[in-house]
């Protein structure tokens, strides 16, 4: 049984980016919560701010995993997780250079497309 990121009960599986937005199916784009943590009032699908924070969440961890201008398609693979069908999808998708793909293409491709302005405030990571 997974625990919840918030308070350690037992908990479902959330996707960051919810399969409605165009959410993909990988390691860092799910996290547990509880029920009241997941469909609650403060949960992301009821609060914006909690649904916001998570996104920034994995934005960050993406773009600390991808640090480097260009990445070939099995360090892409080993780096996120990705199976072979998303690995496959992603390389269909976006445009390889020389040097490989692009970093800002690959978060883009993660992110489904949502990826989000940084604020000038300071970073909160909810999932550390």
């Amino acid at each position: 049984m997974n625990k919840c990121v918030v308070c350690g009960k037992p908990g479902d599986t959330h996707h960051i980016i919810h399969k409605d937005e165009g959410g993909l199916e990988y390691p860092l784009n799910r996290i547990y919560l509880c029920a009241q943590h997941h469909r609650g009032m403060s949960g992301p699908h009821k609060d914006p701010d909690t649904d916001l924070k998570y996104k920034r969440a994995l934005q960050n961890r993406l773009q600390n995993l991808f640090h480097e201008d260009f990445y070939r398609k099995e360090e892409i693979r080993k780096r996120a997780e990705l199976s072979n069908s998303l690995l496959r999808t992603l390389v269909k998708t976006l445009k390889r250079y020389k040097e490989g793909y692009r970093r800002i293409d690959i978060i883009d491709f993660l992110m489904s497309g949502h990826q989000l302005v940084e604020e000038e405030e300071d970073y909160y990571d909810p999932l550390v």
